[in-house]
């Protein structure tokens, strides 16, 4: 391989990666998003400390499998 196959190649790779890790870091984004709206929709709703935080519950339930998600 030459010189200039090589870095042809790593520059392809090195594409390859910051694309599917930007991609990663669209969806934290929109799970924060979301993380956020859904706590300040318990804080509107709710009254009461208990179901306050059983909102805030469901909110962090619904962040992780967002996370979890495949992009």
């Amino acid at each position: 391989m030459t010189h200039s196959q090589f870095s042809f190649a790593s520059s392809l790779v090195l594409l390859f990666l910051v694309s599917t890790e930007s991609a990663g870091l669209a969806a934290s984004a929109q799970c924060s998003v979301e993380l956020r709206k859904c706590n300040s929709h318990c804080n509107l709703v709710y009254e009461s400390k208990r179901a306050n935080r059983v909102c805030r519950d469901r909110c962090k339930d619904t962040f992780y499998l967002c996370k979890a998600r495949p992009s």
